[in-house]
């Protein structure tokens, strides 16, 4: 992701940082968390701070290659320094991005196919990281998590920071006469060019941290809030010269002895160990992965070459090697990853052939053209501008035409048929009943006569109001009869307060919604309530304390209560499912699995504690209705000639409204009152 540091020296002998051996088994240690933590390794769930290593160090490398040139020449050559960047970088990531949209052509399906081609064609520009940044979170939406070019994120950031870098860097050092600096300002330049990376980088940092508590996407994603990583990496190759100059005499005490880079590899692997999804990340988080990169990159391993953190970084042979390929291993790994499991399911032993795989593609990307394109002499700068741009533009034109393709398949009758299904939802989502976590406002959704004498109340999260199809159709044809829809999505109906990862924050906006709801339907009093979560996770004792707090509320104020058990889930997105079967080769083991076997003790789990919590309440019955989703056990994608889930946990309306007389029965024989 970072230049290659055999070739970066400088003016000064004592900073040569030629054949940094050091750094390049930081690169492997970087690269390796990020993949364990893609291939889902446990332990390693906080593996993303590898590309934090790698922002440092591309800090460090870049703004020794520039302040090189710029002490050696006196001048910087801005042609000459993107033409190497692009050089080093396009090869590469054209061969994988191309090779990666054409097996996908084969076997994503075409939803998810439309996503990658519009991703890829900003990964073509280095733009990904405003296009997943720009991406509007739908509830309903399967995310952006499984898009084949969503790591291409950071590559993005890094050539965004080799386009302003330089020039902020020329600045902070007073390159241009026109800013006063004397000519033979030696002394002084370094002390002037810190101050203002240390100003640089707390700004961003404090921007970092407020990105991650007011826009999360928006910090991880763009570069602004990631500047004070790279301006870290430009202070420790300061630091670094001025120790190895005698400037900093209480550093080069330190150097040599395996401390700095005991202590840096240590806080990156804490990092890695104990950070994970729930974080705000990067905030101040990143703080901890950082520093230790930039312990690692001040020791000096080879005063002491003996010792054994020295010989693990400078001799260690599995090390270089990872260290050599990593920019391959990481454009191959996600991809590689996605596809494979597309193709033959997940596990331990799948992931782990799969990232062999990518070390062995990433080896032959090395060795067969990125290195070899790389090592060739720069002789004429604008031919490899040309080229460069001429590259970008052919790939950008490839994921076009794929993302036309994959339009002009999702037009087909059997295609547009299952694209349908996800969008096949009930209307109340039309009338805007439910503000997830934008809003606490409670919006309550009335349909029947407003001066009906009986009262049917809706109350909980998305896979209650799934039903509301057949709940209408059951309750709007009895004369007298009005509905309410009370709903958020993501908020149980039981009283319990949780981390929503969705937010990265404690779901506040459903404890206040909820006991707005409650007021309102002890208000209301309605003749029948039916109320029903998601299967969230929660311990027994959450569930039954949770629940019982609600119908505490409730019940005296209800004449008959029902709870919805959670609907049995897929584990699988069943329209991406379905219609990847149109692509995906008859001999990959996923072929003609749009079906999984119910887990029953976890369904029986949830079914058993809430029925515990309802047992104190004569009037509270549970109902599930798991055999009519998914009957024998099995779940499928498809049921008759429709489509039975619109993701992987939501039914679709059509379905559900061909339930109607099943949960008709289940209401009648739990005692609705007629």
């Amino acid at each position: 992701m970072d230049p290659n540091p055999r070739h970066l020296s400088a003016r000064h002998g004592s900073a040569n940082l030629t054949l940094r051996s050091d750094i390049q088994s930081l690169r492997a240690l970087a690269v390796a968390l990020v993949v364990a933590a893609h291939a889902h390794v446990p332990g390693l769930s906080g593996g993303y701070v590898g590309v934090d290593v790698f922002f440092v160090l591309s800090g460090y490398l870049i703004s020794g290659l520039i302040l090189r040139e710029i002490e050696s020449t006196g001048q910087f050559d801005p042609g000459r320094f993107y033409a190497k960047r692009l050089k080093r970088l396009l090869p590469a990531m054209l061969l994988v991005y191309v090779c990666t949209a054409i097996v996908a052509r084969f076997v994503v399906s075409p939803q998810q196919q439309a996503s990658d081609s519009a991703a890829g064609q900003a990964a073509m520009v280095w733009l990904s990281n405003f296009y997943f940044s720009s991406l509007t979170i739908d509830y309903f939406s399967t995310g952006e998590n499984g898009n084949l070019f969503i790591h291409t994120w950071s590559l993005a950031v890094e050539e965004q920071f080799y386009l302003i870098w330089p020039w902020l860097l020329m600045f902070l050092y007073g390159y241009w006469k026109w800013q006063g600096v004397p000519a033979n300002h030696a002394s002084t330049d370094h002390r002037r060019l810190a101050y203002g990376l240390g100003i640089v980088a707390a700004i961003s940092l404090l921007l970092c941290a407020y990105l991650a508590y007011r826009h999360v996407e928006d910090g991880f994603y763009l570069m602004p809030g990631r500047v004070w990583e790279f301006a870290l990496g430009a202070l420790s190759f300061l630091l670094r010269r001025a120790a190895e100059e005698g400037r900093a005499a209480w550093l080069e005490r330190l150097r040599g002895r395996s401390l700095l880079n005991a202590v840096g590899w240590l806080s990156i692997l804490l990092a890695a160990v104990a950070y994970g999804d729930a974080l705000r990340y990067p905030g101040f988080w990143a703080l901890l992965p950082c520093m230790g990169a930039v312990l690692v990159l001040l020791d000096a391993p080879q005063k002491s070459p003996e010792s054994r953190v020295s010989r693990l970084m400078l001799r260690a042979s599995p090390l270089q090697f990872i260290g050599n390929v990593s920019y391959g291993l990481y454009l191959w790994h996600w991809p590689v990853l996605i596809l494979g499991a597309q193709l033959f399911g997940s596990g331990a032993l799948t992931n782990l052939g799969l990232v062999s795989l990518c070390v062995g593609l990433a080896a032959a990307t090395y060795f067969a053209a990125e290195n070899p394109i790389h090592r060739a002499p720069l002789r004429n700068v604008a031919k490899v501008l040309i080229l460069s741009v001429s590259g970008m533009a052919l790939g950008f034109l490839v994921m076009w035409t794929w993302q036309r393709e994959a339009a002009a398949q999702l037009k087909m009758p059997e295609l547009a048929k299952i694209q349908a299904a996800k969008f096949d939802l009930p209307n109340v989502y039309s009338l805007d009943c439910d503000t997830w976590h934008h809003s606490a406002e409670l919006s309550a959704c009335a349909y029947g006569p407003e001066n009906a004498s009986h009262t049917a109340i809706m109350f909980g999260d998305s896979v209650l109001v799934q039903w509301f199809p057949a709940i209408s159709d059951i309750y709007l044809r009895k004369p007298g009869w009005r509905l309410i829809v009370l709903t958020k999505s993501a908020c149980p109906a039981s009283q319990v307060s949780f981390y929503y990862e969705r937010i990265k924050a404690t779901y506040e906006v459903c404890d206040l919604w909820r006991q707005r709801a409650l007021g309102y339907i002890e208000q209301l009093r309605p003749e029948v309530l039916i109320m029903g979560s998601n299967d969230y996770g929660f311990s027994a004792d959450q569930w039954i304390t949770g629940t019982r707090a609600v119908l505490d509320r409730l019940s005296p104020a209800t004449h008959t209560v029902f709870i919805m058990s959670p609907t049995p889930t897929l584990g699988f997105d069943g329209p991406n499912c379905l219609s990847t079967e149109a692509n995906l080769p008859h001999w990959s083991p996923r072929y003609g699995r749009c079906e999984t076997r119910l887990k029953s003790p976890a369904g029986q789990s949830i079914l058993r504690i809430l029925s515990r919590a309802a047992s104190p309440y004569q009037n509270v019955h549970v109902i599930d209705l798991s055999d009519s989703v998914c009957p024998d056990g099995l779940c499928k994608a498809r049921f008759q000639a429709g489509i039975r889930f619109r993701d992987g946990k939501h039914l679709t309306a059509s379905f559900v409204r061909s339930m109607a007389p099943a949960l008709e029965r289940a209401l009648g024989l739990a005692g609705e009152p007629r």
